[in-house]
């Protein structure tokens, strides 16, 4: 489907996306919503970004402390080994969690919480003592859940500055370090970190046009599979720009724990994709490609960690080699599996930067600000004039550009600005349709103005991003795209 396409079925606006994320973790909606409603409201710049390092770290501690992640099963015997430089890289992944968490803690809140835990130490009546612990305990808010788990990473942190100090670490301790760090990990209430496959609308999002436009048009099964895999391939790569983030050697010991962390989820997507993506993919040549894709994954993760990863002691470039592979093999495999759902998509082989040009998102996104602007505004102008055939057409046109939206200008908005969008599109969803009686048109119609200075602001906050300098404004295109809804039959 071309971008400036009407969707073919009428739908009311749902963000496709956003709940596949949800379905995904459906036995933790109640948290997870909470979560995303105190993260909008945290005072600091790049908070979703933060987040995510804080999950990434957390996930990724838990698995390097499992032993299939850690330990080459040719290697020398389990119980002759020291695990002194696992410990160590485990303490440095730490040491980075805690301070992410600080910064993503309200400091009047942490302030709060930081002497409560000083009364506890100080009192001498243990029931109120223990009360206080079990109030600390029972996590009842996300920053309670942080500070919690912050205050445990710091606690195991001190343990493995001593532990450190020992002559040998043996696979004794190194198991029972491990399950101390999984216990306060996997019953954080608010902070669990993420599964694979699971995903999260703070930060999980597909940014590219071209590959938006392709998923819509896939049918609802084959696009949430495919929509999962990608989402998978960019999470992966989302991990690694952690590791080109390092600069040069000698990089720091987590590095090592994120490497892991990627060796392992890109085990499992590979086995995902060859189990449950290839066989429901489609086509013959969808299920081949598909299914060659997984191999590759598969067969590449494994030379990396035969090849490069186990070097890592030894040779100072190893992470950055090991990153680079596991970059050019996912955006490789990207780029095909796009290739192959989109055949004559007119990309060059291998070219990922053009499929993920951030100029063609902006473009796009104001494109359609623009264009969602103008429909709010002819409805608006209708329902004051009591016009409500008119009206009602109108609101047709905006209701079916919401489903084109939520595919595609909707997913290269900025985090901060799904609130304000999210609410209108409920308001608009849940309207008692067709709008009945002057007093709800009247609503309406101030809620459509509202929302257009909220679309106007986004639209001149993208126009004067750097990357548009010196590329005007298409009015005639835009023009054609929302003639597209306007002139659609109505529903």
């Amino acid at each position: 489907m071309s971008q400036d396409t009407p969707p073919a079925s009428p739908a009311t606006g749902r963000d496709f996306y956003a709940d596949l994320m949800r379905a995904s973790q459906t036995s933790r909606a109640g948290f997870l919503a909470e979560r995303e409603r105190w993260l909008r409201g945290v005072p600091v710049e790049g908070r979703e970004e933060l987040l995510f390092e804080f999950e990434m770290l957390l996930r990724a501690v838990e698995r390097y402390l499992n032993l299939n992640t850690v330990v080459d099963a040719r290697d020398r015997p389990l119980v002759t080994r020291d695990f002194h430089e696992e410990l160590a890289d485990v303490r440095d992944a730490m040491d980075r969690a805690i301070r992410v968490a600080r910064h993503l803690q309200d400091p009047d809140s942490d302030q709060k919480m930081v002497f409560r835990k000083y009364v506890e130490t100080q009192l001498a009546d243990d029931r109120i003592r223990r009360a206080l612990i079990e109030e600390e305990l029972d996590q009842e808010t996300p920053p309670e859940s942080l500070f919690v788990l912050r205050e445990a990473f710091d606690a195991l942190k001190n343990l493995l500055d001593h532990l450190l100090k020992l002559p040998v670490a043996n696979l004794g301790l190194f198991q029972d370090v491990g399950k101390l760090a999984l216990r306060e990990i996997v019953l954080n209430r608010y902070f669990r970190p993420f599964r694979p496959l699971e995903f999260r609308v703070e930060y999980d999002r597909l940014r590219s046009v071209r590959l938006l436009d392709t998923l819509s048009t896939l049918s609802d099964e084959q696009r949430t599979l495919f929509a999962t895999c990608f989402l998978g391939l960019f999470r992966l790569l989302h991990y690694l720009a952690y590791v080109d983030a390092e600069g040069q050697p000698p990089y720091p010991r987590r590095v090592r724990v994120l490497l892991a962390l990627v060796r392992s989820e890109a085990n499992s997507l590979a086995s995902w994709m060859h189990a449950e993506l290839s066989p429901k993919a489609g086509s013959k040549s969808l299920q081949a490609a598909t299914l060659r894709a997984a191999r590759d994954i598969a067969r590449e993760t494994e030379r990396v960690a035969r090849e490069v990863l186990v070097n890592l002691d030894r040779d100072m470039e190893a992470p950055s080699r090991a990153a680079a592979a596991f970059t050019t093999l996912l955006r490789t495999q990207v780029v095909v599996l796009v290739e192959t759902l989109a055949p004559n998509g007119g990309l060059a082989d291998g070219v990922f930067d053009e499929l993920m040009s951030p100029q063609e998102a902006a473009l796009r996104l104001r494109k359609d600000l623009w264009v969602y602007a103008q429909l709010c505004r002819t409805a608006e102008t209708h329902l004051r004039a009591e016009d409500v055939p008119a009206a009602e057409r109108a609101l047709d046109a905006l209701k079916s550009f919401l489903e084109y939206f939520h595919a595609g200008g909707y997913q290269l908005l900025r985090y901060a600005d799904y609130d304000a969008f999210d609410r209108f599109t409920a308001l608009l969803v849940e309207l008692p349709w067709p709008p009945e009686g002057p007093g709800i048109r009247a609503r309406l119609a101030e809620d459509l103005r509202r929302f257009v200075q909220t679309l106007e602001t986004t639209f001149h906050a993208v126009s004067r991003r750097t990357l548009l300098q010196g590329r005007g404004f298409d009015r005639q295109e835009a023009e054609a795209l929302r003639d597209r809804f306007l002139s659609a039959p109505a529903r």
